[in-house]
């Protein structure tokens, strides 16, 4: 007997058309399936807890020596932390934590009368570590002292799930970009959500903002002279005064929402893990976009970003992974970032917690695996908030 006939007769010829209904029957089984998972793992809302912060932490944060942090407890003008168990060992909140960074940061501050920069974290393949990237970052930024907002434009809703909210069965249309786009609110403001991480607000996502890829056309054909790629921009300016940075993650493709994002953005950050396919979906993006922003009235002689980079995610050191590497070397310069984010469990291990790795407050794991990972995380951040600072530098002179 051949191994198709061993298979045919272990297989059953069953009807396997499937319709509507029945898709809907296994939306709801995933659904549920999902809502049990989230219970079993976190907590009634806010479901979701920040990490807590040893002393060396909190000292290695505020870049103070082991001594000098212990002086500057004896003040007592700062957070003096709870001890852990019967030792001299101290824990902190994570609130804590970003109250001795921002009095003891010699970091430059946001210029008064200076609004926040605007990152977009934009690719049009998905898998790239896209999300993960945009809310670490964010996370790091508030780790630095910085106030943070994230707007979630993609429908799936990953970022509001890492920012402790539950995008379907928490969010209601009224808190996502949707208002702002129907024309029912003048800004943004209506939709910032508070969130776990002490600093960041979100604004959030759910499956209805699919229906903004049919809204904004709509309305394009009702009038056309509506800037349909002016809504981002508009909403978000009055928002701009109360936070350092922006954050910006958009879906996975050239839609409505991301030429919306990328044109109310002052910087662009492409993550591309060092992939054949992956490189050649980076050349697609930047052709797409030039070439419908070229076409938009006035933004080809008025639009200029502060920087625009791309940072290698899920990198390997192999073969294959360093040839592409080359590529993207001599395709985009100096533009390509220095600190690579590797290929590694950790961030696996935190997304089955729906966290990232900023969120746990040990390493779960290999600690080699999880500094490897983090510390190219913190790297990238630094050297974003370094470009934000440059900017305002240019904007206050």
């Amino acid at each position: 007997m051949t191994a198709n006939t061993m298979l045919s007769a272990r297989l059953p010829e069953v009807d396997q058309s499937v319709s509507i209904e029945t898709l809907l029957g296994v939306a709801a089984q995933a659904t549920d399936i999902l809502s049990q998972i989230r219970d079993a793992m976190l907590e009634p809302y806010p479901r979701k807890h920040a990490p807590m912060f040893t002393s060396a932490q909190v000292a290695a944060l505020c870049g103070l020596d082991k001594q000098r942090f212990q002086y500057r407890t004896t003040k007592g003008d700062l957070p003096a932390g709870k001890s852990r168990g019967s030792g001299r060992s101290k824990e902190f909140t994570l609130e804590e934590a970003i109250a001795w960074v921002s009095e003891t940061s010699t970091r430059a501050k946001r210029p008064t009368g200076a609004r926040a920069r605007v990152l977009t974290v934009a690719n049009f393949k998905g898998g790239v570590a896209k999300t993960t990237t945009a809310v670490s970052v964010a996370q790091a930024l508030t780790l630095l002292g910085r106030k943070v907002l994230v707007i979630d434009c993609d429908p799936q809703g990953t970022t509001t799930q890492l920012c402790g909210w539950a995008p379907d069965a928490e969010i209601t249309d009224e808190q996502t970009l949707l208002p702002l786009i129907y024309g029912d609110q003048p800004d943004l403001s209506y939709a910032v959500q508070s969130t776990y991480w002490h600093n960041l607000d979100l604004i959030p996502a759910s499956s209805s903002l699919f229906d903004a890829e049919f809204e904004i056309p709509a309305k394009v054909l009702k009038d056309s002279t509506f800037e349909f790629w002016e809504i981002m921009n508009r909403g978000l300016h009055p928002l701009t005064a109360h936070y350092d940075v922006v954050i910006v993650d958009t879906p996975p493709a050239l839609s409505y929402l991301t030429i919306n994002a990328l044109l109310a953005s002052d910087a662009i950050l492409l993550p591309c893990p060092p992939e054949g396919l992956d490189f050649a979906s980076s050349t697609q993006f930047w052709h797409l976009f030039s070439d419908i922003a070229k076409k938009l009235p006035g933004v080809l002689q008025t639009k200029r970003y502060d920087f625009v980079n791309v940072v290698l995610t899920k990198s390997k050191n192999d073969d294959v992974s360093r040839v592409v590497k080359g590529w993207l070397q001599k395709a985009y310069g100096d533009r390509v970032l220095p600190m690579e984010i590797p290929e590694s469990s950790v961030p696996k291990g935190a997304s089955a917690q729906l966290s990232t790795v900023y969120d746990l407050s040990r390493p779960d794991g290999s600690a080699a695996a999880y500094h490897r990972y983090k510390e190219p995380l913190d790297r990238l951040a630094e050297h974003l908030d370094a470009q934000f600072i440059s900017a305002w530098t240019r904007v206050e002179a």
